[in-house]
Protein backbone atom coordinates (compact mmCIF):
# COMPACT_ATOMS: atom_id res chain seq x y z
CA UNK A 1 0.00 0.00 0.00
CA UNK A 2 1.07 3.58 -0.57
CA UNK A 3 1.76 5.90 2.31
CA UNK A 4 0.89 9.03 1.70
CA UNK A 5 2.62 11.95 3.88
CA UNK A 6 1.25 15.54 4.22
CA UNK A 7 -0.44 17.86 6.57
CA UNK A 8 -0.31 17.60 10.26
CA UNK A 9 0.63 13.58 10.45
CA UNK A 10 3.61 11.74 10.64
CA UNK A 11 4.94 9.25 8.16
CA UNK A 12 3.35 6.01 7.41
CA UNK A 13 3.40 2.85 5.99
CA UNK A 14 2.23 -0.88 5.67
CA UNK A 15 4.29 -3.64 5.18
CA UNK A 16 4.52 -4.85 1.19
CA UNK A 17 2.21 -6.74 -0.09
CA UNK A 18 -0.82 -6.76 2.68
CA UNK A 19 -3.85 -7.86 1.01
CA UNK A 20 -2.36 -6.58 -2.69
CA UNK A 21 -1.71 -10.49 -3.63
CA UNK A 22 -0.27 -10.10 -6.97
CA UNK A 23 -0.05 -5.96 -6.85
CA UNK A 24 3.43 -5.26 -5.67
CA UNK A 25 3.94 -1.53 -4.27
CA UNK A 26 7.09 -0.27 -3.60
CA UNK A 27 7.61 3.43 -1.85
CA UNK A 28 10.37 4.91 -0.25
CA UNK A 29 10.96 8.61 1.34
CA UNK A 30 14.07 9.93 2.85
CA UNK A 31 14.02 11.88 6.11
CA UNK A 32 16.53 14.99 5.81
CA UNK A 33 19.76 13.94 7.74
CA UNK A 34 20.70 16.65 10.79
CA UNK A 35 23.77 15.82 12.68
CA UNK A 36 22.94 16.93 15.91
CA UNK A 37 20.83 14.92 16.23
CA UNK A 38 21.71 10.75 17.57
CA UNK A 39 20.14 7.93 17.88
CA UNK A 40 17.29 7.03 20.18
CA UNK A 41 17.81 3.93 22.99
CA UNK A 42 14.53 2.50 21.51
CA UNK A 43 16.98 0.26 19.62
CA UNK A 44 17.03 -1.53 22.50
CA UNK A 45 13.52 -1.64 22.28
CA UNK A 46 13.26 -3.22 18.56
CA UNK A 47 15.28 -6.29 17.91
CA UNK A 48 16.80 -6.23 14.78
CA UNK A 49 16.56 -2.38 14.11
CA UNK A 50 19.68 -1.02 12.13
CA UNK A 51 21.47 2.19 13.36
CA UNK A 52 19.69 4.13 10.28
CA UNK A 53 16.10 3.17 10.89
CA UNK A 54 16.69 4.59 14.08
CA UNK A 55 17.88 7.52 13.13
CA UNK A 56 15.09 8.36 10.78
CA UNK A 57 12.95 7.17 13.35
CA UNK A 58 14.68 10.11 15.94
CA UNK A 59 14.71 12.62 13.38
CA UNK A 60 11.27 12.57 13.48
CA UNK A 61 10.20 11.87 16.36
CA UNK A 62 12.29 14.76 18.10
CA UNK A 63 10.76 16.41 15.82
CA UNK A 64 7.50 16.24 16.33
CA UNK A 65 8.00 15.86 20.08
CA UNK A 66 7.69 12.66 20.72
CA UNK A 67 9.51 8.82 21.21
CA UNK A 68 10.29 7.21 17.88
CA UNK A 69 8.16 4.31 16.86
CA UNK A 70 9.80 1.56 14.99
CA UNK A 71 7.99 -1.53 14.14
CA UNK A 72 9.83 -4.82 12.92
CA UNK A 73 13.12 -4.81 11.84
CA UNK A 74 12.82 -3.87 7.98
CA UNK A 75 15.47 -1.66 7.07
CA UNK A 76 13.48 1.47 5.98
CA UNK A 77 12.07 4.64 6.95
CA UNK A 78 8.72 3.23 5.20
CA UNK A 79 7.78 0.70 8.00
CA UNK A 80 7.64 3.36 10.64
CA UNK A 81 3.93 2.20 11.01
CA UNK A 82 2.30 4.55 13.22
CA UNK A 83 3.69 8.22 14.05
CA UNK A 84 2.83 11.35 16.68
CA UNK A 85 0.69 13.54 16.05
CA UNK A 86 1.82 16.98 15.62
CA UNK A 87 1.14 20.34 14.01
CA UNK A 88 4.46 20.43 11.77
CA UNK A 89 6.72 18.04 10.10
CA UNK A 90 6.78 18.52 6.54
CA UNK A 91 10.12 19.69 6.35
CA UNK A 92 11.38 16.94 7.80
CA UNK A 93 10.38 14.51 4.65
CA UNK A 94 11.52 14.09 1.14
CA UNK A 95 11.17 12.44 -1.36
CA UNK A 96 14.91 10.60 -2.32
CA UNK A 97 15.11 11.72 -6.09
CA UNK A 98 17.61 8.60 -6.44
CA UNK A 99 15.16 6.30 -4.82
CA UNK A 100 12.87 4.04 -7.30
CA UNK A 101 9.71 4.91 -8.28
CA UNK A 102 7.35 2.74 -6.51
CA UNK A 103 5.60 0.72 -8.88
CA UNK A 104 2.16 -1.73 -8.85
CA UNK A 105 1.41 -4.39 -11.51
CA UNK A 106 -2.49 -5.23 -11.56
CA UNK A 107 -4.69 -8.19 -12.02
CA UNK A 108 -5.51 -9.59 -8.54
CA UNK A 109 -7.47 -8.77 -5.21
CA UNK A 110 -8.37 -5.39 -5.75
CA UNK A 111 -9.52 -5.53 -9.08
CA UNK A 112 -13.54 -4.76 -8.97
CA UNK A 113 -14.79 -8.05 -9.82
CA UNK A 114 -17.39 -7.96 -12.36
CA UNK A 115 -19.82 -11.03 -13.62
CA UNK A 116 -19.00 -12.98 -16.46
CA UNK A 117 -21.96 -15.66 -18.55
CA UNK A 118 -18.82 -18.10 -18.17
CA UNK A 119 -19.49 -17.90 -14.13
CA UNK A 120 -23.77 -18.19 -14.62
CA UNK A 121 -24.48 -19.91 -17.96
CA UNK A 122 -25.49 -23.53 -17.60
CA UNK A 123 -26.95 -24.14 -21.22
CA UNK A 124 -26.64 -27.21 -23.52
CA UNK A 125 -24.60 -25.38 -26.45
CA UNK A 126 -21.10 -24.70 -24.73
CA UNK A 127 -20.09 -21.26 -24.48
CA UNK A 128 -17.35 -20.82 -26.95
CA UNK A 129 -15.02 -17.59 -27.30
CA UNK A 130 -14.81 -16.34 -31.19
CA UNK A 131 -12.76 -13.88 -33.11
CA UNK A 132 -14.67 -10.04 -32.41
CA UNK A 133 -15.60 -8.83 -36.57
CA UNK A 134 -15.85 -5.41 -34.73
CA UNK A 135 -14.10 -3.08 -36.84
CA UNK A 136 -14.02 0.05 -38.26
CA UNK A 137 -13.76 1.76 -42.25
CA UNK A 138 -9.98 2.47 -41.67
CA UNK A 139 -9.25 -0.71 -39.28
CA UNK A 140 -11.04 -3.29 -40.96
CA UNK A 141 -8.49 -5.96 -42.25
CA UNK A 142 -8.10 -6.73 -46.07
CA UNK A 143 -9.16 -10.27 -47.01
CA UNK A 144 -6.43 -13.03 -46.84
CA UNK A 145 -4.46 -11.40 -43.89
CA UNK A 146 -5.78 -14.36 -41.49
CA UNK A 147 -6.95 -13.69 -38.25
CA UNK A 148 -8.26 -10.44 -37.08
CA UNK A 149 -5.69 -9.53 -33.82
CA UNK A 150 -4.81 -6.34 -31.85
CA UNK A 151 -2.08 -5.61 -33.93
CA UNK A 152 -3.40 -6.06 -37.42
CA UNK A 153 -6.25 -3.57 -36.54
CA UNK A 154 -4.44 -1.11 -35.50
CA UNK A 155 -4.86 -2.16 -32.31
CA UNK A 156 -8.39 -1.85 -32.80
CA UNK A 157 -9.07 -3.60 -29.10
CA UNK A 158 -8.74 -3.57 -25.37
CA UNK A 159 -6.56 -6.19 -23.37
CA UNK A 160 -8.48 -8.35 -20.66
CA UNK A 161 -6.01 -7.30 -18.37
CA UNK A 162 -6.46 -3.31 -18.91
CA UNK A 163 -7.10 -1.63 -15.85
CA UNK A 164 -8.41 2.44 -14.81
CA UNK A 165 -7.55 3.23 -11.48
CA UNK A 166 -11.19 3.76 -9.25
CA UNK A 167 -9.76 6.57 -7.33
CA UNK A 168 -7.17 9.01 -8.43
CA UNK A 169 -6.56 10.84 -5.25
CA UNK A 170 -4.23 9.24 -2.27
CA UNK A 171 -5.34 11.36 0.61
CA UNK A 172 -2.26 12.30 3.08
CA UNK A 173 -4.34 13.89 6.13
CA UNK A 174 -7.28 13.39 7.40
CA UNK A 175 -7.86 17.22 7.96
CA UNK A 176 -6.95 17.85 3.76
CA UNK A 177 -9.88 19.34 2.16
CA UNK A 178 -12.55 16.54 1.14
CA UNK A 179 -10.89 13.59 2.84
CA UNK A 180 -12.27 10.55 3.09
CA UNK A 181 -10.52 8.89 5.88
CA UNK A 182 -10.21 9.96 9.65
CA UNK A 183 -7.95 9.52 12.69
CA UNK A 184 -7.43 6.73 14.22
CA UNK A 185 -5.82 7.33 17.17
CA UNK A 186 -5.02 4.72 20.83
CA UNK A 187 -3.33 5.21 23.55
CA UNK A 188 -0.09 2.45 23.62
CA UNK A 189 1.18 1.39 27.53
CA UNK A 190 5.12 1.80 26.32
CA UNK A 191 4.16 4.59 23.66
CA UNK A 192 2.57 7.89 23.55
CA UNK A 193 -0.56 8.54 22.00
CA UNK A 194 -0.39 7.99 18.27
CA UNK A 195 -3.13 8.27 14.96
CA UNK A 196 -3.06 6.05 11.93
CA UNK A 197 -3.46 8.43 9.26
CA UNK A 198 -5.05 7.93 5.60
CA UNK A 199 -4.24 4.26 3.75
CA UNK A 200 -4.52 3.97 0.41
CA UNK A 201 -5.93 1.14 -1.04
CA UNK A 202 -6.07 1.22 -4.88
CA UNK A 203 -9.04 -0.26 -6.55
CA UNK A 204 -8.87 -1.27 -9.97
CA UNK A 205 -11.84 -0.83 -12.65
CA UNK A 206 -12.19 -2.99 -16.03
CA UNK A 207 -10.86 -1.14 -18.98
CA UNK A 208 -14.20 -1.07 -21.47
CA UNK A 209 -13.64 -1.42 -25.06
CA UNK A 210 -14.06 -3.94 -27.84
CA UNK A 211 -12.22 -7.43 -27.14
CA UNK A 212 -10.46 -9.66 -29.64
CA UNK A 213 -13.15 -12.35 -28.44
CA UNK A 214 -16.56 -12.19 -28.29
CA UNK A 215 -19.02 -14.89 -26.64
CA UNK A 216 -22.00 -14.21 -29.05
CA UNK A 217 -22.55 -14.79 -32.61
CA UNK A 218 -24.18 -11.77 -34.11
CA UNK A 219 -26.13 -13.46 -36.44
CA UNK A 220 -27.90 -14.68 -33.49
CA UNK A 221 -28.23 -11.97 -31.04
CA UNK A 222 -31.61 -10.29 -30.22
CA UNK A 223 -30.93 -7.10 -28.08
CA UNK A 224 -33.28 -5.45 -26.46
CA UNK A 225 -33.32 -1.37 -25.48
CA UNK A 226 -35.31 -0.08 -22.44
CA UNK A 227 -34.96 3.02 -21.15
CA UNK A 228 -36.56 3.91 -17.79
CA UNK A 229 -37.68 6.43 -15.35
CA UNK A 230 -37.83 10.38 -16.59
CA UNK A 231 -36.73 11.90 -19.57
CA UNK A 232 -33.14 13.45 -19.87
CA UNK A 233 -31.24 14.50 -22.80
CA UNK A 234 -29.50 12.60 -24.67
CA UNK A 235 -31.56 9.45 -24.65
CA UNK A 236 -32.30 9.54 -28.24
CA UNK A 237 -28.27 9.64 -28.72
CA UNK A 238 -27.48 6.48 -26.81
CA UNK A 239 -30.22 4.53 -28.42
CA UNK A 240 -28.45 5.34 -32.07
CA UNK A 241 -25.50 4.51 -30.71
CA UNK A 242 -26.32 1.11 -29.15
CA UNK A 243 -28.08 0.64 -32.76
CA UNK A 244 -25.11 1.80 -34.78
CA UNK A 245 -22.61 -0.04 -32.69
CA UNK A 246 -24.79 -3.52 -33.00
CA UNK A 247 -25.51 -3.07 -37.04
CA UNK A 248 -22.28 -1.59 -38.26
CA UNK A 249 -19.84 -2.82 -36.12
CA UNK A 250 -20.80 -6.63 -35.18
CA UNK A 251 -23.70 -7.20 -37.87
CA UNK A 252 -26.65 -8.03 -35.79
CA UNK A 253 -30.07 -7.26 -37.50
CA UNK A 254 -32.57 -8.12 -35.04
CA UNK A 255 -32.96 -4.70 -32.35
CA UNK A 256 -36.35 -4.26 -30.04
CA UNK A 257 -36.88 -1.28 -28.72
CA UNK A 258 -39.07 -1.92 -25.61
CA UNK A 259 -42.01 0.56 -24.99
CA UNK A 260 -42.60 2.85 -22.42
CA UNK A 261 -40.22 1.27 -19.44
CA UNK A 262 -40.28 -2.24 -18.22
CA UNK A 263 -43.46 -2.70 -18.78
CA UNK A 264 -43.05 -2.93 -22.21
CA UNK A 265 -41.25 -6.23 -21.53
CA UNK A 266 -44.46 -7.55 -20.20
CA UNK A 267 -47.68 -5.68 -20.44
CA UNK A 268 -50.78 -6.48 -23.12
CA UNK A 269 -51.47 -3.73 -25.83
CA UNK A 270 -47.54 -2.92 -25.95
CA UNK A 271 -45.59 -3.85 -28.85
CA UNK A 272 -41.38 -3.84 -29.43
CA UNK A 273 -40.74 -1.07 -32.06
CA UNK A 274 -37.83 -2.73 -34.67
CA UNK A 275 -34.79 -0.60 -34.53
CA UNK A 276 -32.45 -0.18 -37.14
CA UNK A 277 -29.94 1.90 -38.23
CA UNK A 278 -32.30 3.54 -40.83
CA UNK A 279 -35.58 4.16 -38.51
CA UNK A 280 -32.87 5.64 -35.86
CA UNK A 281 -30.86 8.13 -38.22
CA UNK A 282 -31.12 11.71 -37.15
CA UNK A 283 -33.19 11.04 -33.98
CA UNK A 284 -30.59 12.71 -31.67
CA UNK A 285 -31.66 15.61 -33.07
CA UNK A 286 -35.06 15.16 -31.54
CA UNK A 287 -35.47 15.44 -27.83
CA UNK A 288 -37.38 12.95 -25.50
CA UNK A 289 -36.85 9.01 -26.32
CA UNK A 290 -37.98 7.38 -29.37
CA UNK A 291 -39.04 4.40 -27.08
CA UNK A 292 -40.44 6.40 -24.87
CA UNK A 293 -39.94 6.05 -20.98
CA UNK A 294 -41.92 4.81 -17.92
CA UNK A 295 -41.37 4.32 -13.68
CA UNK A 296 -42.46 1.13 -12.48
CA UNK A 297 -43.64 -1.91 -14.01
CA UNK A 298 -40.43 -4.29 -12.37
CA UNK A 299 -41.97 -7.29 -12.05
CA UNK A 300 -38.57 -9.00 -12.51
CA UNK A 301 -39.88 -12.88 -12.61
CA UNK A 302 -42.15 -11.39 -15.64
CA UNK A 303 -39.19 -9.49 -17.46
CA UNK A 304 -36.98 -12.60 -17.66
CA UNK A 305 -39.89 -14.71 -18.78
CA UNK A 306 -40.82 -12.55 -21.49
CA UNK A 307 -37.00 -12.84 -22.11
CA UNK A 308 -37.06 -15.74 -22.78
CA UNK A 309 -39.90 -16.27 -24.87
CA UNK A 310 -38.87 -13.59 -27.15
CA UNK A 311 -35.42 -15.55 -27.48
CA UNK A 312 -33.51 -12.07 -25.97
CA UNK A 313 -30.30 -12.52 -25.44
CA UNK A 314 -28.90 -8.60 -24.37
CA UNK A 315 -30.36 -6.17 -22.82
CA UNK A 316 -29.65 -2.95 -22.72
CA UNK A 317 -30.90 -0.79 -19.49
CA UNK A 318 -30.95 2.99 -19.73
CA UNK A 319 -31.71 4.60 -16.25
CA UNK A 320 -31.01 6.27 -13.04
CA UNK A 321 -30.23 4.17 -9.49
CA UNK A 322 -33.99 2.67 -9.53
CA UNK A 323 -33.80 1.41 -12.95
CA UNK A 324 -29.97 0.24 -12.54
CA UNK A 325 -31.40 -1.80 -9.30
CA UNK A 326 -33.92 -3.27 -11.66
CA UNK A 327 -31.38 -4.11 -14.52
CA UNK A 328 -29.18 -6.30 -11.76
CA UNK A 329 -32.21 -8.24 -10.18
CA UNK A 330 -33.15 -9.09 -14.17
CA UNK A 331 -29.20 -9.78 -14.63
CA UNK A 332 -29.43 -11.74 -10.63
CA UNK A 333 -32.79 -13.64 -12.34
CA UNK A 334 -31.48 -14.74 -15.57
CA UNK A 335 -28.01 -16.07 -13.42
CA UNK A 336 -30.39 -17.71 -11.74
CA UNK A 337 -31.64 -19.46 -14.69
CA UNK A 338 -28.68 -20.14 -16.13
CA UNK A 339 -29.70 -18.06 -19.36
CA UNK A 340 -26.91 -16.97 -21.95
CA UNK A 341 -28.22 -12.96 -21.04
CA UNK A 342 -26.06 -10.46 -21.00
CA UNK A 343 -27.32 -7.60 -19.31
CA UNK A 344 -25.77 -3.99 -19.35
CA UNK A 345 -26.69 -0.24 -17.73
CA UNK A 346 -26.16 2.45 -19.13
CA UNK A 347 -26.46 5.49 -16.31
CA UNK A 348 -29.03 7.88 -17.66
CA UNK A 349 -29.73 10.78 -14.69
CA UNK A 350 -29.80 14.49 -15.14
CA UNK A 351 -29.58 14.33 -11.27
CA UNK A 352 -26.13 13.26 -11.76
CA UNK A 353 -26.36 11.11 -8.55
CA UNK A 354 -24.94 7.88 -9.14
CA UNK A 355 -21.36 6.54 -7.18
CA UNK A 356 -18.31 6.01 -8.67
CA UNK A 357 -18.53 7.59 -12.66
CA UNK A 358 -17.07 10.93 -13.29
CA UNK A 359 -20.46 12.21 -14.37
CA UNK A 360 -24.23 11.13 -16.05
CA UNK A 361 -25.57 11.76 -19.31
CA UNK A 362 -27.79 14.64 -19.91
CA UNK A 363 -26.19 16.31 -16.78
CA UNK A 364 -24.23 18.91 -18.32
CA UNK A 365 -27.11 19.70 -20.79
CA UNK A 366 -29.09 20.21 -17.98
CA UNK A 367 -27.10 23.01 -16.20
CA UNK A 368 -26.54 24.66 -19.24
CA UNK A 369 -30.19 24.59 -20.04
CA UNK A 370 -30.81 25.99 -16.04
CA UNK A 371 -28.66 28.98 -17.04
CA UNK A 372 -31.71 30.13 -19.53
CA UNK A 373 -33.95 30.09 -16.69
CA UNK A 374 -31.64 32.03 -13.93
CA UNK A 375 -31.01 34.60 -16.78
CA UNK A 376 -34.49 35.25 -16.50
CA UNK A 377 -34.64 35.46 -13.16
CA UNK A 378 -31.28 37.68 -12.66
CA UNK A 379 -33.55 40.07 -15.45
CA UNK A 380 -36.63 39.96 -13.80
CA UNK A 381 -35.80 40.67 -9.91
CA UNK A 382 -33.06 43.57 -11.30
CA UNK A 383 -35.77 45.27 -13.12
CA UNK A 384 -38.00 45.55 -10.13
CA UNK A 385 -38.07 47.23 -6.97
CA UNK A 386 -36.79 44.98 -4.14
CA UNK A 387 -36.88 42.18 -6.83
CA UNK A 388 -36.62 38.72 -6.04
CA UNK A 389 -35.66 35.91 -8.37
CA UNK A 390 -35.87 32.33 -7.81
CA UNK A 391 -35.36 28.73 -9.25
CA UNK A 392 -36.14 25.88 -8.75
CA UNK A 393 -33.93 22.69 -10.33
CA UNK A 394 -34.60 19.26 -10.45
CA UNK A 395 -32.04 16.97 -8.08
CA UNK A 396 -34.02 15.39 -5.64
CA UNK A 397 -31.99 14.78 -2.56
CA UNK A 398 -28.97 15.77 -4.31
CA UNK A 399 -28.14 19.39 -5.74
CA UNK A 400 -25.41 18.94 -8.35
CA UNK A 401 -27.65 20.50 -10.62
CA UNK A 402 -28.46 23.56 -8.90
CA UNK A 403 -24.52 24.13 -7.39
CA UNK A 404 -23.30 23.72 -10.96
CA UNK A 405 -25.89 26.01 -12.21
CA UNK A 406 -25.04 28.65 -9.67
CA UNK A 407 -21.53 28.31 -10.16
CA UNK A 408 -22.14 29.16 -13.84
CA UNK A 409 -24.23 31.72 -13.68
CA UNK A 410 -21.99 33.74 -11.60
CA UNK A 411 -24.95 35.87 -10.65
CA UNK A 412 -26.89 33.75 -7.73
CA UNK A 413 -26.84 35.09 -4.55
CA UNK A 414 -28.04 32.28 -2.46
CA UNK A 415 -27.79 28.32 -3.15
CA UNK A 416 -29.57 25.97 -1.23
CA UNK A 417 -29.05 22.07 -1.64
CA UNK A 418 -30.62 19.30 0.33
CA UNK A 419 -27.42 18.06 1.47
CA UNK A 420 -26.60 21.64 3.62
CA UNK A 421 -29.74 22.40 6.07
CA UNK A 422 -30.34 25.59 6.63
CA UNK A 423 -32.34 28.11 8.74
CA UNK A 424 -35.01 30.59 7.33
CA UNK A 425 -35.68 33.02 10.71
CA UNK A 426 -32.75 33.69 13.32
CA UNK A 427 -29.58 35.95 12.58
CA UNK A 428 -27.86 33.68 10.67
CA UNK A 429 -31.04 32.61 8.90
CA UNK A 430 -32.02 33.34 4.76
CA UNK A 431 -34.91 35.25 5.48
CA UNK A 432 -32.22 38.10 6.87
CA UNK A 433 -29.50 37.44 4.35
CA UNK A 434 -32.11 38.40 1.67
CA UNK A 435 -32.86 41.13 3.48
CA UNK A 436 -29.63 42.31 3.73
CA UNK A 437 -28.93 41.74 -0.23
CA UNK A 438 -31.66 43.48 -0.94
CA UNK A 439 -30.96 46.46 1.38
CA UNK A 440 -27.47 46.89 -0.17
CA UNK A 441 -28.05 45.89 -3.41
CA UNK A 442 -31.73 46.26 -4.68
CA UNK A 443 -32.47 42.71 -6.06
CA UNK A 444 -31.49 39.10 -4.97
CA UNK A 445 -31.71 35.60 -7.10
CA UNK A 446 -31.79 32.10 -5.23
CA UNK A 447 -31.08 28.78 -6.86
CA UNK A 448 -33.27 26.23 -5.23
CA UNK A 449 -32.75 22.30 -5.92
CA UNK A 450 -36.09 20.82 -5.31
CA UNK A 451 -35.11 18.55 -2.47
CA UNK A 452 -33.53 21.33 -0.25
CA UNK A 453 -35.40 22.18 2.92
CA UNK A 454 -38.10 18.89 3.05
CA UNK A 455 -37.88 19.57 6.62
CA UNK A 456 -40.27 22.63 6.01
CA UNK A 457 -42.42 20.73 3.20
CA UNK A 458 -41.68 17.28 3.96
CA UNK A 459 -44.54 14.90 2.31
CA UNK A 460 -44.53 11.14 2.85
CA UNK A 461 -45.00 8.06 0.56
CA UNK A 462 -43.22 6.75 -2.92
CA UNK A 463 -43.86 7.76 -6.20
CA UNK A 464 -43.91 5.12 -8.89
CA UNK A 465 -40.21 4.63 -9.09
CA UNK A 466 -39.81 4.14 -5.48
CA UNK A 467 -38.27 7.17 -4.65
CA UNK A 468 -39.70 9.28 -1.29
CA UNK A 469 -42.16 12.15 -2.71
CA UNK A 470 -40.86 15.95 -2.26
CA UNK A 471 -42.51 18.64 -1.02
CA UNK A 472 -42.74 21.20 -3.57
CA UNK A 473 -40.27 23.83 -1.91
CA UNK A 474 -40.44 26.37 -4.22
CA UNK A 475 -43.95 28.09 -3.83
CA UNK A 476 -43.49 27.34 0.01
CA UNK A 477 -40.50 29.26 -0.24
CA UNK A 478 -41.86 32.46 -2.24
CA UNK A 479 -44.61 32.94 0.28
CA UNK A 480 -42.63 32.93 3.21
CA UNK A 481 -40.42 35.31 1.78
CA UNK A 482 -43.29 37.67 0.82
CA UNK A 483 -44.33 37.46 4.65
CA UNK A 484 -41.27 38.34 6.16
CA UNK A 485 -40.13 41.63 3.76
CA UNK A 486 -41.95 44.00 1.09
CA UNK A 487 -40.30 42.19 -1.96
CA UNK A 488 -41.41 41.53 -5.21
CA UNK A 489 -40.81 37.88 -6.21
CA UNK A 490 -40.47 36.12 -9.93
CA UNK A 491 -40.65 33.10 -9.12
CA UNK A 492 -39.72 29.92 -12.38
CA UNK A 493 -39.40 26.07 -12.15
CA UNK A 494 -38.08 25.28 -15.63
CA UNK A 495 -38.11 21.73 -14.81
CA UNK A 496 -39.45 19.73 -17.94
CA UNK A 497 -37.82 22.47 -19.86
CA UNK A 498 -34.77 20.77 -19.02
CA UNK A 499 -35.37 17.28 -19.17
CA UNK A 500 -37.03 17.34 -23.02
CA UNK A 501 -34.62 19.40 -24.44
CA UNK A 502 -32.08 17.74 -27.40
CA UNK A 503 -27.78 17.47 -25.75
CA UNK A 504 -25.38 19.81 -26.16
CA UNK A 505 -22.25 18.68 -28.19
CA UNK A 506 -20.36 17.55 -24.76
CA UNK A 507 -23.13 15.14 -24.27
CA UNK A 508 -23.68 14.05 -27.47
CA UNK A 509 -20.07 12.79 -27.72
CA UNK A 510 -20.81 10.89 -24.36
CA UNK A 511 -23.73 9.15 -25.22
CA UNK A 512 -22.11 7.94 -28.27
CA UNK A 513 -19.16 7.07 -26.18
CA UNK A 514 -21.01 4.80 -23.73
CA UNK A 515 -23.73 3.61 -26.25
CA UNK A 516 -20.48 2.00 -27.91
CA UNK A 517 -19.06 0.23 -24.97
CA UNK A 518 -22.37 -0.97 -23.54
CA UNK A 519 -22.36 -2.96 -26.86
CA UNK A 520 -18.55 -4.70 -26.34
CA UNK A 521 -19.54 -5.10 -22.96
CA UNK A 522 -22.08 -7.36 -23.56
CA UNK A 523 -20.61 -8.85 -26.77
CA UNK A 524 -17.25 -9.84 -24.06
CA UNK A 525 -19.95 -11.84 -22.27
CA UNK A 526 -20.12 -9.56 -19.40
CA UNK A 527 -23.26 -8.91 -17.40
CA UNK A 528 -24.71 -6.84 -14.58
CA UNK A 529 -22.50 -4.11 -15.13
CA UNK A 530 -22.70 -0.62 -16.20
CA UNK A 531 -20.60 1.96 -18.49
CA UNK A 532 -19.02 5.11 -16.90
CA UNK A 533 -15.98 7.20 -16.99
CA UNK A 534 -14.02 6.77 -14.54
CA UNK A 535 -10.88 9.46 -14.26
CA UNK A 536 -11.74 10.48 -18.46
CA UNK A 537 -11.46 6.67 -19.14
CA UNK A 538 -14.65 4.48 -20.25
CA UNK A 539 -14.83 1.48 -17.61
CA UNK A 540 -16.59 -1.24 -16.85
CA UNK A 541 -18.45 -1.49 -12.95
CA UNK A 542 -20.13 -4.06 -11.39
CA UNK A 543 -24.09 -2.41 -10.81
CA UNK A 544 -23.97 -3.41 -7.47
CA UNK A 545 -21.26 -0.67 -6.84
CA UNK A 546 -23.27 2.15 -8.55
CA UNK A 547 -26.02 1.59 -6.16
CA UNK A 548 -24.82 1.45 -3.22
CA UNK A 549 -26.41 4.51 -2.20
CA UNK A 550 -26.91 8.14 -3.91
CA UNK A 551 -24.24 10.13 -4.67
CA UNK A 552 -24.53 13.43 -2.96
CA UNK A 553 -22.92 17.12 -2.69
CA UNK A 554 -19.87 17.01 -0.66
CA UNK A 555 -20.26 20.23 1.70
CA UNK A 556 -16.66 19.86 2.49
CA UNK A 557 -15.80 19.42 -1.34
CA UNK A 558 -13.75 21.76 -3.30
CA UNK A 559 -17.01 22.68 -5.23
CA UNK A 560 -19.27 23.40 -2.66
CA UNK A 561 -16.41 25.75 -1.53
CA UNK A 562 -16.24 27.31 -5.17
CA UNK A 563 -19.88 27.74 -5.21
CA UNK A 564 -19.80 29.69 -1.28
CA UNK A 565 -16.92 31.60 -2.48
CA UNK A 566 -18.72 32.93 -5.55
CA UNK A 567 -22.16 33.69 -4.04
CA UNK A 568 -20.75 34.60 -0.76
CA UNK A 569 -23.26 33.34 1.08
CA UNK A 570 -23.28 32.60 4.57
CA UNK A 571 -23.31 29.56 6.67
CA UNK A 572 -27.07 29.15 7.17
CA UNK A 573 -26.85 27.32 10.42
CA UNK A 574 -29.60 25.69 11.69
CA UNK A 575 -30.65 26.81 15.06
CA UNK A 576 -29.99 24.49 17.99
Amino acid sequence: LMAAVSGAVGAVSCPLGRDLLTHRVRLKFALKPRASLSPSPASARVPGATNDVINKASVLSRRLGGAPRVVGSRSSAAHVTRAVVAPNYKDDLDFDEDDDAYTWRVGGANDIPIRHLRDVYRGEAPLVAIPNPFCTSSSCPVAGIGDRTPLNLNRMFVSEDDRVLLKAIAFGSPDSLAAQCSFDCSVDGSFDETCDVCSFTPEFCYRAGPRAKIYFEPAEVHAAIVNCGGLCPGINDVVRSVVNTLEVGYGVNKISGIRFGWGGFWKDGVENMPLTRRNTSGVQDRGGSIIGCGRGGGDVPKIVDSIEKQGINMVFVIGGNGSHAGANAISAECAERGLKVSVVGIPKTIDNDILHIDKTFGFDTAVEEAQKAIKAAAVEAKSALNGVGVVKLMGRQSGFIAMHAALASGSVDVCLIPEVPFAMEGPNGVVEHIKSLLATQGHAIICLAEGAGQEYVQETGTDAGGNPKLGDIGPWFCKRLKREMSCDVKYIDPTYMVRGVTANAHDSIYCTILGQNAVHGAFAGYTGISIGMVNTHAVFLPIERLIEKERLVDPDGRMWHRLLTSTGQPDFAMNE
